[in-house]
């Protein structure tokens, strides 16, 4: 080859270049301003999804409690398990002194209740914020799939 046809190689290669650069750049342009339609049906399918099970095991959980403390309360009355009340109410006496403890604590004065972890709630609820703000698209379409699955359920 001569030295012309690697230029005229390397010229092609300059012009498919630019070419991609103009793709990615218009590719990324949309993918950051406009929520795609992917973003938002992944998001609502999801959602949906979500919902759905949400609901189902939900009921499967509330009945399996439900069952649970029916036949617990039928093994009592039928003398299978013998309940010691006094030590139940020594324990329940135990925690309402611990809590009433621990409120006296927390409260400063009569006027205000400052918590003690409120820096981490706060943080906590700014970066919550801040992702859902960053992914609108896909965390609106997935809360109105999540509705719209415990909904449809």
């Amino acid at each position: 080859r001569t030295s012309s046809g690697i230029n005229a190689e390397y010229g092609e290669f300059q012009t498919f270049r630019h070419y991609f650069k103009r793709i990615n750049l218009s590719v990324t342009m949309v993918t950051t301003t406009k929520p795609t339609q992917q973003e938002i049906g992944m998001g609502a399918l999801a959602g949906v999804c979500s919902g759905y099970l949400f609901k189902k095991v939900s009921k499967y959980a509330a009945a399996t409690a439900v069952i649970g403390y029916i036949s617990l309360q039928a093994a009592s009355q039928a003398g299978y398990i013998k309940v010691n009340w006094r030590k139940v109410n020594d324990k329940i006496d135990d925690l309402k002194e611990d809590l009433t403890d621990e409120i006296s604590e927390i409260a400063l004065n009569e006027d205000t209740l400052v918590l003690e972890n409120e820096g981490k709630v706060m943080a906590t609820a700014r970066r919550m914020y801040d992702h859902m703000k960053h992914n609108a698209a896909t965390s609106g379409s997935f809360t109105a799939g999540f509705v719209l699955g415990i909904l449809f359920a």
